[in-house]
């Protein structure tokens, strides 16, 4: 009687895909489903659970603290999809001209931050936005005949833009990037019949650089929305323990990290994260068909 082999055309695949099958059914799958079933129980203890249906999300349309959170993770979305838009394109643009003095030293210089380690940056910059009179940035504000700030605890606005500049510092290393690299798929020869054409810095920008750059621009527009929406470490390391008074700095993800593990309130905490991952479906649905993400692989 043959022994079946244990290693064939057939199960060596279902090998290879066995380690990536049981981490997405141990630490993706299975959590999920444990979230949404929470969402509609009360943790009493440590193991009693009591239900209480909908009452969570009914709990949602009347909590004061989750418009501001929303509202705080819109701004800072919109403020780094922007920012670090614009800057990373146009510096990728000057790093990758060849007249550039020192442009590979600038290169590494500028993903340097993105290697840094989150509570690292963010004691740095809890000190730089402290107020002190002698912190960096009330020097800075100072010459221009401005009173030291408490900028972490002044407006909601400010707390955004310390977000914004922190996230920026952080990460546009890593999109200017991708930009650089999707300049280098633009043929040199199409900017050639550009300046036989006539045509002028902006609109050899126009019309070769930004159709050139078009499915790099989705994508980092992409990830920049969904590292907006659920951002955390900026928020929970520049406010000391969380605590940010007026809601000032406080994020979706930040509020349900201090719902589930300050108030020890699992339920609730579990339907707000139901429905910012329900939210994150639907916008990814929205982006795929506004952008045709994944017809031709180029979303164009």
């Amino acid at each position: 009687m043959k022994k079946k082999k244990l290693f064939t055309q057939k199960t060596v695949p279902y090998l290879f895909c066995a380690p990536f099958l049981l981490s997405f059914f141990i630490f993706l799958l299975y959590p999920m489903l444990n979230m949404i079933c929470t969402s509609v129980f009360n943790l009493q203890g440590v193991s009693t659970y009591v239900f209480v249906g909908a009452d969570h999300y009914r709990r949602l349309l009347t909590d004061p603290h989750i418009v501001s959170a929303v509202l705080n993770s819109i701004g800072f979305t919109v403020g780094i999809v922007v920012v670090n838009v614009v800057f990373a394109m146009l510096l990728a643009i000057l790093l990758n001209n060849r007249l550039t003095p020192l442009r590979n030293v600038f290169r590494s210089a500028l993903y340097i931050p993105a290697l840094t380690s989150i509570v690292v940056a963010g004691i740095f910059f809890r000190l730089f936005f402290a107020g002190n009179a002698d912190t960096p940035l009330n020097l800075l504000a100072g010459l221009f005949g401005q009173s030291a700030r408490e900028w972490l605890y002044d407006t909601k606005l400010t707390g955004i833009l310390a977000l914004v500049f922190t996230s920026t510092w952080r990460w546009l290393g890593m999109n200017l990037l991708y930009f650089l690299s999707g300049l280098q798929t633009i043929s040199p020869e199409l900017y050639d019949a550009a300046y036989v054409d006539g045509a002028n810095a902006w609109q050899k920008f126009r019309y070769v650089t930004l159709p050139g750059l078009r499915p790099i621009l989705v994508f980092v527009i992409t990830i920049l929305t969904y590292g907006g929406l659920r951002m955390f470490g900026e928020s929970y390391v520049l406010w000391r323990n969380s605590n940010t008074p007026g809601d000032i700095g406080l994020t979706i993800v930040l509020y349900i990290y201090r719902t589930a593990f300050g108030q020890f309130d699992m339920g609730y905490a579990s339907a707000m994260s139901v429905v910012l991952f329900a939210f994150l479906m639907v916008l990814n649905a929205v982006f795929i068909k506004v952008f045709g993400i994944g017809k031709g692989g180029t979303g164009r």
